[in-house]
């Protein structure tokens, strides 16, 4: 059986992630067992690897790689961008801008489901 590797980075500090990295976190986790419900009848898994960043790291944090690929690599329609993450500015106590994805003219803060899903299948061939 082939396996997707799903890589998802994020800021912990003081053992806690920011509300954005959180609800990324659970995007991840239900789109994997969905993708497993569907992939693996097909002959190919899917698994999230997570790592945790400190501080010093922040600009790579809320960021996602799939085969060692990051996402806009496989996505070539979205635009990375920044805004203010109050999340992360309180968790390190002064303001902090972190990652956004832009497709169609629409800015993210966290990575819709169907462009992760997307970028999965394409890497898999799967779907």
């Amino acid at each position: 059986m082939k396996t997707v590797e799903i890589e998802w980075r994020r800021l912990v500090q003081g053992g806690a992630t920011c509300e954005r990295c959180g609800d990324t976190g659970a995007l991840l986790g239900q789109l994997v067992e969905r993708l497993n419900t569907e992939c693996v009848p097909r002959g190919v898994g899917v698994r999230l690897k997570t790592i945790a960043l400190g501080p010093e790291r922040i600009a790579e944090s809320n960021r996602i790689r799939i085969d060692g690929r990051l996402l806009e690599q496989l996505q070539p329609q979205i635009v990375v961008g920044h805004n203010d993450c109050p999340s992360c500015g309180e968790l390190l106590g002064h303001p902090q801008d972190c990652p956004t994805v832009e497709v169609d003219g629409q800015t993210h803060d966290v990575p819709p489901a169907w462009l992760i899903r997307q970028a999965v299948c394409r890497s898999a061939g799967c779907c």
